[in-house]
C-alpha cells in the first residue's frame, strides 16, 4: 500500500495532466511486452508489434526497466512534453543520480551494469533504444491512447467542477481510496509519501496496468501515474500511414530531424538525439530549411532549428 499524505497546500497544488506522457507510456509498453499483467487485453497489440520488434536490441532496456515495482526514475522525467523533450531531460540527468538509481536494481547486467560504472555512452544508447521502442509500440497507437486519456481527463474534470480536488481524489476508486488527508493507493510495496506542500501531479496512462506507479525517490517532484479504464478492443495502428508517407517523402532520417524540431534544437542536439553525426544533422537541416520546413537562427555559438507552420502541416 502507498499512502500519500496531503496538507491543505498540497490539495491546492495538485494537478491533473491532460495528456499521456510519451516516456511513461514507452516504459509501460516494455512491461506489457515482457510482464505477465494485462496480456489478455493487449493480445492484439502484442501480435501487431512482435514482428516489428524482432530486430530491435531490447535486452539493455529490459535490464534497466524490468516489469517489477522498481525501475530508475530518470527513465521517466515526466515533463509533460514531447518524446524529444523527455529524452532531452533523460540525457541531462546528472551522472551521480544515474548511478545511485541504477545501483538499486538487483542483479545488474547489461546497460544497468554499464551505467553503474558511469559509462556516459550508454545513456545515448538508452535514449536511442527508447526512441526505437516508442516508434514501434506507442507511436502507431497514439491516437487511441490520446482518446482514452482524454476521456479519463474529462471524467476527472467533471469531478473537479462538482467538488474540487478532493472530488477528483474520490473519483479514483477503486484503485485508490481518499480518506482525508491520506490517499491510499494499491501498490506492490508498502511506503508513505509526504507531499510537504509540493502537491501531486496525476498522470493518466493507457499502458499502465493494474496498479498506479509513483517515482521511487521521495525528493523528486511527486508524481502518480494511474491506469485509465481499458474498454473495447485494440484498433489498427493510427497515424502509421501518415508517418510512413512523410518518411517516404523525406527519408526516415530527415523526417526524424523535422519531427525533432517541433522543439527548438541546436545542430548538436539533433545529432545526439537521432544518433547521427553533426555534419549529417547540419546537412539535413539545410535541406529542410531550403524547403521552408524549418527556420534556423544563430544563438551565441549554436545554430537553433525550429519547425515552420508548413513543416508542421506536413506532419499532421
Amino acid at each position: 500500500m502507498l499512502r500519500i499524505h496531503f496538507t491543505g497546500d498540497d490539495l491546492a497544488r495538485t494537478r491533473l495532466a491532460s495528456s499521456a506522457d510519451p516516456l511513461w507510456e514507452t516504459v509501460f509498453s516494455l512491461h506489457r511486452l515482457y510482464g505477465r499483467r494485462g496480456r489478455t487485453f493487449f493480445a492484439d497489440w502484442l501480435t501487431q508489434v512482435a514482428p516489428r520488434l524482432s530486430a530491435e536490441p531490447l535486452g539493455g532496456l529490459r535490464s534497466l526497466a524490468p516489469p517489477r515495482p522498481y525501475f530508475p526514475d530518470f527513465l521517466t522525467p515526466g515533463n509533460g512534453g514531447t518524446l524529444d523533450d523527455g529524452l532531452d531531460s533523460l540525457l541531462s540527468t546528472p551522472g551521480t543520480r544515474v548511478r545511485d538509481e541504477v545501483s538499486r536494481l538487483p542483479g545488474r547486467t547489461g546497460w544497468a551494469r554499464d551505467l553503474a560504472r558511469a559509462d556516459a555512452q550508454t545513456m545515448d544508447e538508452v535514449a536511442g533504444a527508447l526512441r526505437s521502442l516508442h516508434r514501434i509500440t506507442v507511436a502507431p497507437y497514439w491516437g487511441q491512447v490520446r482518446n482514452q486519456v482524454a476521456a479519463d481527463h474529462a471524467r476527472r474534470l467533471r469531478a473537479f467542477h462538482s467538488g474540487g480536488v478532493e472530488a477528483v481524489l474520490y473519483s479514483l476508486r477503486p484503485i485508490m481510496r481518499w480518506l482525508p488527508p491520506v490517499l491510499h493507493v494499491e501498490y506492490p510495496v508498502d511506503r508513505d509519501l509526504h507531499l510537504g506542500g509540493r502537491g501531486l501531479l496525476l498522470i493518466p496512462s493507457w499502458f499502465c496496468w493494474g496498479t498506479p506507479v509513483s517515482l521511487a525517490d521521495p525528493g523528486l517532484p511527486p508524481v502518480l501515474v494511474y491506469p485509465v479504464e481499458h474498454r473495447g478492443a485494440w484498433l489498427l495502428p493510427s497515424g502509421e500511414a501518415a508517418d510512413d508517407a512523410v518518411s517516404g517523402l523525406l527519408g526516415p532520417t530527415r523526417a526524424a530531424v523535422l519531427r525533432a524540431t517541433r522543439s527548438a534544437r541546436s545542430t548538436t542536439q539533433l545529432a545526439r538525439l537521432l544518433h547521427i553525426s553533426p555534419s549529417s544533422a547540419s546537412q539535413h537541416a539545410s535541406i529542410l530549411r531550403a524547403a521552408g520546413l524549418i527556420t534556423s537562427s544563430r544563438e551565441e555559438n549554436s545554430v537553433m532549428h525550429t519547425i515552420t507552420e508548413l513543416g508542421e502541416s506536413l506532419l499532421t
